[in-house]
């Protein structure tokens, strides 16, 4: 486990714990469209192990075939800023499991919650570092879980899979500071488990350095388990946990069995002294006859990640054969170095803050038994076995993959029912890929996935080999009514046999997660032409009923076994499950009313299912407002910031359209704005216009300000291009520019046989630096021998023996105010700000470059030779520059027809104006201008020139002149055109011309801009005789009596009454109809009521002799008729005696004449 956060860890700056998945990552333009860059584990390629979250402290476990990797569960921590920070462990709860059978395509499995208040073993607080076993108890197989309460001890749970769920079997730790044996223990974790032949299991644990024993700890231990593996029995060690005695030990106990000989491996520590055979940091190893020991130290094997890998950190690991090959696991910091120096997370300012993923090599023996040293790498292992497309394949079992992250789902899984993972978090051009899948030589005709979607959908395209390579299929997947609602999709598939890696690249128009993926599964190719299934899709989710918003295009795909698929949109029936919402035709659905429904499709006696939704889409789809999260940036040049533009619609709903809207920049050679960063590069000021368009409606425009300071460089040469002067030597060592090793240009300084920690390049800055100044540095730093990582710092010091500070007791005669964890073999970074305390009494001051100071300092780990370029102490309270401005400032919005005030102000003025010639242009189609007035009565308009539509120019006079920060100078006055509304208008200086006094000259300011939005007009809608009506109308549906007997009605017209009733009773309660629309609902209503009535079953005549009166005469006839219906032969003269027209003559028809007869 991880506590090298002693001298060793100090190695980035800083992220509190958001237990988040990976970030979304950044998007780059491939040869034909966007697609997600793959990070650490590129193609073809086998480490790191996966790349959608992190998992350090591997421990492997074979089971049925599969190798199962439960990992520490390393999760972002922030700082409060945002900013990642260093990976502190305190909050990790929970276990990661991945598993392959094949080793390089890892089934995605999730988190165990282990501990804290959702956590399995509730007592406790974290869960690191796990080991896992399983073992036949009492005839069924059961799995084991070993975990690291951080240092304080170990627990143990219990499930019937490898992935759980895992249940608590003890109540507490299984071992504890009371196991006697344990309680010297410095740190009482990291667990490692061995099931031998014969079935008994032992646990091994431990680590730590107790004061003056880095050679020596003897932290280890191990105990034999018993037979439950949920016990220990101390009975076979003698009553207590056994000692083992690795030298330099650190932490991470490592088992296995080869050949009859028990390996126990572990880390070595990061103390100084280590001889040259065991260096800091790697994994080293012991053999034993017996698995309790005594072990004998046999050598090292894997050196640290960084030697590797340029990021260093602690060393954890697992061996463990498969399939007759042996592996060794362990962690590294791959992919969050790919992470941070991608610059797709720019909060983790450049740095991998010591979050780790799992990585997995080879381990070989000679005829020994000796391992062979080990090299890590991200090649990683050779596939063991292809993949069986026809069989499902899990969704999250990824070779490798590019901005997807995974999420627990409720569909059920294959190992265990109620755990199962699916593929979310998908954006345009993200993508998955599975290595060497074999569709053998018939190969595939169809494509299945399990898939979600709330939103419009996309598609997921089906490569070969590449992201871009050959397309052998793709699935459309449309809205399936929500973001857990799972319905199979298939498509097609042609060209795909033989062995080939495949590559799911994942499309759609719509802006974040496009729907999630469960599993898929491949049909072969078959002779036959037979159809398997149908897919129906349509490009749009939302449609209204509004003319140009109000379709959606529908497309049914007919899919055969053989491969082959058609078009059958037109042949195809499709009935929305609710009327009164769309109507279909032609390929077409049109909304007709609001409200969502389904709608079946079928075709050759195979069905799908499409969900759309009608409603108001003006307000979805019209922006109302433009931000930025920080529209006012100051910058030293040089430096970056990032921003996000956020659009608002007039429905609330607000969408990030920072890569997406428009800049229109005046100044880019002040500051470059592109894909949410802004770099500064020179003096000034800039006002970028930034615009954004809905899908309807006019732009909305924000803006941002952006400020670049320039900085002055306290020290000369930091790049050492020009020699060595003026730097010299701190302390005791060499100096020599090198040409051969820099870090830019072509030089840099070396430093050779150093002394003490101290020694390294020094340059005065006595009489630069200030009392209550905020300086910015930065150096580069490297060197080649020694240590995996180690601590470098900048120094300020004062020649002459005095204190720098008397109220900060920090700044002593020395104060190593910067610093920075380097990484043997590359270029590392110390930067940062620091402000030199008010009371600052310095003496010939100087800055230097040095390695931590230790009090016992070794020639290797602490005074090895380095390389410095590129150093700079930077001023940050330099005077600047700033450019006057004619700032425009408004109301974000405002009302239809309302009129508004426009303000003018100069702002960043330091000559007196007695006059400005200030030229407006809006946009005439959305506003008119009114008038305009000074701001005060010293400023007087002497001209106002309005000739030109969309066009104002105004110049005045400023009696007493006007300077400063920001001076109003105008008040407008606008007005919102007549009929004008839900829309957005722009008012901006196009010239500013200041007059100076009393040189008499002119100066040109910076043009503001101002982009005003427009809400909607507040009509109100009057349901009043819609509501009567339904009243009204509900009254006489549920008085209404379904039946054959005069008064009674027909059962199909009071359906279709209800229907009437129910799209009426949808525009009452819609709060978005319009007049119009209630207006016709009620007239619709008027006429089903009108119908509905003419449908009641009318009394009909009893006189059936036609003689004026009704008898038994008439009652005669009837009997004479009686039994009859519509199939008998002379139903044409006897259907008069049928008087509720059910075609039969019977009792009722008796009855009802018999009641007619006149006494």
């Amino acid at each position: 486990m991880k506590k090298w956060k002693k001298k060793l860890l100090v190695m980035t700056t800083a992220l509190t714990l958001a237990i988040t998945s990976i970030p979304v990552m950044e998007r780059v333009e491939a040869a034909a469209a966007t697609i997600t860059p793959a990070l650490a584990k590129t193609p073809g390629n086998a480490n790191p192990l996966f790349t959608q979250k992190f998992g350090a402290d591997p421990f492997a476990m074979v089971y049925n075939g599969r190798v199962y990797v439960y990992m520490t569960n390393d999760v972002f921590e922030y700082n409060a800023d945002g900013t990642v920070k260093d990976n502190g462990y305190g909050s990790i709860n929970k276990i990661t499991v991945v598993s392959s059978d094949d080793m390089v395509n890892w089934t995605d499995h999730g988190e165990i919650a282990v501990a804290g208040p959702q956590g399995a073993a509730k007592w406790a607080n974290n869960s690191w570092a796990p080991a896992a076993a399983h073992k036949t108890i009492d005839g069924k197989e059961k799995f084991f879980l070993y975990f690291a309460d951080n240092g304080s001890g170990i627990g143990v749970l219990t499930a019937d899979s490898p992935i759980g769920p895992f249940t608590d079997p003890l109540g507490k730790q299984l071992v504890s500071r009371s196991t006697p044996g344990a309680s010297d223990v410095t740190w009482l974790f990291d667990p490692a488990v061995l099931v031998d032949d014969d079935g008994s299991a032992y646990i091994y644990f431990g680590g730590g350095i107790p004061t003056g024993k880095d050679a020596d700890p003897g932290t280890a231990r191990v105990a034999k388990l018993g037979a439950d593996m949920i016990s220990l029995d101390l009975a076979a060690s003698g009553g207590t946990a056994k000692p083992i005695n690795p030298p330099w030990l650190f932490e991470d106990s490592g088992i296995h069995k080869y050949n009859g000989k028990y390996y126990y491996s572990y880390c070595t520590n990061f103390s100084g002294g280590h001889p040259a055979d065991i260096p800091t940091g790697a994994i080293g190893y012991m053999v034993s006859d017996n698995p309790m020991g005594p072990f004998t130290f046999v050598k090292t094997v894997l050196p640290n990640p960084g030697a590797f890998f340029g990021v260093g950190g602690n060393n954890h690991h697992a061996i463990f054969d498969f399939n007759g090959q042996w592996y060794i696991t362990y962690h590294a910091q791959t992919l969050a170095k790919a992470m941070a120096e991608s610059g797709s997370y720019p909060q983790m300012g450049g740095q991998s803050h010591g979050y780790r993923n799992a990585h997995i090599n080879k381990v070989s023996f000679d005829t020994n038994g000796v391992i062979q040293n080990i090299t890590g790498d991200y090649a990683g292992v050779p596939q063991v076995k292809n993949v069986d497309p026809y069989k499902r394949v899990e969704a999250e079992t990824i070779g490798w993959s590019g901005g997807i992250s995974t999420e627990t789902t409720t569909q059920p899984g294959t190992i265990a029912s109620g755990i199962n993972l699916a593929v979310s978090s998908i954006n345009d051009g993200d993508w998955t890929a599975v290595s060497k899948v074999d569709f053998g030589a018939a190969g595939a005709g169809t494509f299945t996935a399990n898939a979600a979607s709330g939103s419009d959908g996309g598609t997921i395209e089906l490569h070969l080999d590449s992201a871009d390579g050959a397309l052998v299929g793709t699935l459309p997947i449309s809205n399936t009514g929500g973001d857990n609602v799972w319905k199979t999709k298939t498509t097609s598939v042609s060209g795909a046999t033989g062995v080939h890696d495949l590559y799911m690249v994942y499309r759609g128009a719509t802006t974040g997660n496009l729907f999630k993926v469960d599993y898929w599964q491949f049909g072969q190719k078959s002779a036959a032409h037979d159809l398997v299934a149908i897919n129906a899709s349509t490009d749009k989710y939302k449609i209204d009923t509004v003319s140009g918003t109000n379709k959606a295009n529908m497309k049914v795909t007919a899919v055969y076994t053989d491969g082959t698929s058609e078009n059958v949109t037109t042949q195809a029936a499709a009935t929305p499950a609710q009327s009164g919402i769309v109507s279909v035709g032609g390929g077409v659905i049109t909304g007709v009313g609001y409200g969502a429904t389904s709608i079946n499709v079928s075709y050759g006696g195979k069905s799908d299912t499409l969900n759309i939704l009608v409603k108001d889409l003006n307000s979805e789809l019209t922006v109302k407002k433009l931000t930025a999260d920080n529209s006012s940036v100051s910058l030293w040049i040089g430096g970056t910031k990032n921003f996000a533009i956020t659009a608002e619609y007039f429905d609330g709903r607000t969408e990030n359209v920072t890569n997406t809207a428009t800049y229109s920049n005046p100044h880019p050679e002040i500051a470059e704005v592109s894909n949410g960063k802004i770099t500064a590069k020179s003096n000034g000021t800039t006002n970028v216009t930034v615009s954004f368009k809905g899908a309807l409606g006019e732009p909305v425009t924000t803006q941002l300000s952006i400020t670049v300071t320039k900085l002055t460089e306290l020290l000369e040469n930091g790049g050492f291009e020009n020699g060595q002067s003026p730097w010299i030597v701190n302390e005791t060592a060499d100096l020599s520019v090198s040409d051969q090793v820099f870090y830019s240009g072509s030089h840099s300084i070396h430093v050779t046989g150093r002394k003490t920690t101290g020694s390294g390049p020094k340059q005065s800055v006595d009489g630069k630096v200030k009392p209550g100044v905020t300086y910015k540095y930065s150096a580069k730093v490297k060197y080649d021998t020694g240590p995996a990582t180690r601590q470098f710092n900048l120094t300020m010091r004062n020649e002459d023996w005095i204190n720098m500070s008397q109220s900060d007791s920090s700044w002593w005669v020395f104060k190593d105010f910067g610093h920075g964890t380097i990484t043997k073999g590359v270029w590392g970074t110390i930067e940062g700000t620091v402000t030199v305390p008010a009371d600052a009494n310095f003496s010939r001051p100087a800055i230097f470059v040095e390695t931590s100071w230790k009090s016992v300092q070794d020639p290797t780990d602490d005074l090895m030779d380095f390389y410095v370029d590129d150093v700079s102490f930077l001023d940050t309270t330099a005077p600047t520059q700033v450019t006057p401005a004619a700032a425009i400032s408004a109301d974000n919005s405002v009302k239809p027809g309302s009129s508004f005030t426009v303000g003018v102000s100069l702002n960043n003025v330091t000559q007196s104006v007695y006059a400005e010639d200030i030229t407006l242009t809006y946009d005439a189609n959305v506003f008119d201008y009114v008038s305009a007035a000074g701001a005060n009565n010293s400023i007087q308009i002497v001209t106002e020139d309005k000739a030109t539509t969309g066009k104002v120019r105004l110049i005045a006079a400023d009696i007493g002149g006007v300077s400063g920060t920001s001076t109003p100078v105008l008040n407008l006055t606008f007005k919102v055109k007549s009929g004008v509304q839900n829309t957005t208008g722009t008012i901006a200086a196009t010239q500013a011309k200041l007059g100076v006094a009393p040189e008499g000259t002119v100066i040109q300011a910076e043009l503001g801009t101002k982009s005003i939005a427009v809400g909607k007009s507040e009509v109100v809608v009057d349901k009043t005789a819609l509501t009567t009506t339904i009243t009204n109308a509900q009254g006489l549906y549920d008085a209404a009596v379904v039946g054959t007997l005069p008064g009674q009605y027909p059962q199909a017209a009071k359906d279709a009454f209800g229907v009437a009733i129910n799209a009426a009773k949808s525009v009452k309660d819609n709060s978005s109809a319009t007049q119009s629309q209630v207006d016709s609902a009620t007239a619709a209503l008027g006429s089903a009521v009108d119908t509905f009535k003419a449908a009641v079953i009318k009394e009909v005549s009893a006189d059936l002799n036609k003689d004026g009166i009704v008898d038994v005469g008439d009652l005669a006839l009837v009997a004479y008729h009686y039994g009859k219906t519509s199939a008998s032969a002379d139903w044409a003269a006897a259907k008069a005696a049928d008087m509720n027209s059910d075609q039969k003559i019977d009792i009722t028809d008796l009855a009802y004449v018999a009641t007619k007869i006149v006494n």
